[in-house]
């Protein structure tokens, strides 16, 4: 079995309506990204592909830096910026209307290739409703994590998506023992300049750009960038600060704000624990990486980011309990951070449901904060372990490898 329908109609220029500029063909291209990580990986991409093919037109659905990108945005993500199985119940009226507008473009637009980032629970019945609406061929780039959980869902994704590009060097083969061939591109995260190499003293660096005292010790807290995430995780980590303060006032605590969130929701939520003035709200910038000791992060790409930079971090993760519940009959893996999936081990600590209280937190989180004399020895241990984790990763040019998949789909032939 293989993502290619040898069935579908001809892409040619006659085929899917693609108009001319000035000698040149206008191809135009259908990008959906559903949450932010996936806005900033289909920017890239759309970067890669208008390098090669600067007529390219983009229309979709995404963020802002899809649109600072060149999209011609028919929809916002942001009613998607829900996880879990059951957590977007209280937003389906947003996601109904986004949907509306997402099916409204794509009869609009009439796209010659489609390209889905991520974001299986949108895209999956978003794949179906387009091979129904149009020619195009689609690409699913940074496909669903279905070697950790609901790995049914693999013949599904084959049989709707026309290629299937991969970003996790195990991930071929997870594929390829249940029939379905896959394009290996690497994970775009490393065509990012977060994924350079730390500067030696990369930590003192950053402090001083900040304006951060060089020697308080600084936890980062991710909460996650979406509404139900922000709601689970916010309250216990900042109950894990206040309980690592006991024995440590001088700890410091930065809650670095996805481009996603609302300022305001953090405020609120910050206000109803009684932590308004106990945590920093800060813009996320790369130097918040570099500049604290320890990151406290919810799963996801946060956890990549924190890898990249060989920051000691310990990840934490709630849902809906009947989410889980439901989730657990189709779970793959024991393990749900990125980091201990890349090195095939736990080489930083998971709390997941019922372990996420403040006080398992301050237990896992203690041991990786800086004493009088530098990095402690679980630091330090951690930091070496993640270094041999990100020599799994491979090499950057995801977003050019990804993107010349896209030119294939769309056809050599050129006006």
């Amino acid at each position: 079995m293989t993502a290619s329908k040898a069935s579908r109609p001809s892409n040619s220029s006659i085929a899917s309506g693609r108009r001319s500029s000035g000698g040149a063909e206008v191809a135009t291209v259908w990008v959906s990204a559903g949450d932010a990580s996936g806005d900033a990986i289909a920017a890239d991409l759309m970067r890669a592909l208008a390098a090669a093919r600067p007529e390219t037109r983009f229309v979709g659905l995404g963020g802002a830096e899809m649109v600072a990108a060149g999209l011609e945005r028919f929809a916002d993500q942001e009613a998607l910026a829900i996880g879990g199985l059951l957590e977007w119940i209280p937003s389906l009226g947003p996601i109904a209307g986004t949907w509306r507008r997402v099916i409204r473009g794509l009869r609009q637009t009439s796209p010659d290739l489609v390209i889905v980032i991520d974001s299986g629970g949108f895209h999956l019945p978003f794949m179906r409703v387009a091979r129904a609406l149009c020619n195009a061929p689609i690409l699913y780039y940074v496909a669903p994590q279905v070697w950790v959980w609901r790995a049914g869902r693999v013949r599904r994704i084959a049989a709707r998506a026309d290629r299937i590009a991969v970003v996790w060097p195990f991930e071929p083969a997870f594929w390829a023992e249940r029939g379905v061939r896959t394009d290996f591109v690497g994970h775009p995260i490393l065509d990012r300049t977060i994924a350079e190499a730390p500067l030696t003293d990369a930590r003192g660096e950053a402090r001083s750009k900040l304006g951060l005292d060089p020697e308080r010790p600084l936890i980062g807290l991710f909460p996650g960038s979406r509404r139900n995430e922000l709601l689970r995780h916010l309250p216990p980590m900042v109950g894990a600060l206040r309980a690592l303060r006991a024995n440590r006032p001088d700890l410091e605590a930065v809650l670095v704000q996805a481009p996603s969130v609302d300022a305001e929701r953090i405020a609120a939520l910050l206000a109803e624990a009684g932590a308004a003035g106990e945590v920093r709200v800060v813009e996320s910038r790369p130097e918040w990486l570099d500049a604290i000791d320890v990151g406290l992060a919810k799963p996801g790409t946060i956890t990549l980011e924190l890898l990249l930079r060989a920051c000691p971090m310990v990840v934490v993760g709630r849902a809906h309990g009947l989410s889980v519940a439901l989730a657990r009959r189709s779970f793959v893996g024991s393990r749900v951070a990125l980091p201990n999936l890349i090195a095939e081990a736990e080489v930083v600590p998971e709390l997941l449901q019922a372990e996420v209280t403040p006080d398992r937190i301050a237990a896992a989180l203690g041991p990786l904060l800086p004493g009088p004399h530098g990095p402690s020895p679980a630091a330090v241990a951690q930091v070496e372990a993640l270094r041999n984790a990100r020599g799994r990763l491979g090499t950057p040019g995801a977003s050019v490898r990804a993107a010349k998949i896209a030119e294939e789909m769309l056809g050599s032939d050129r006006a």
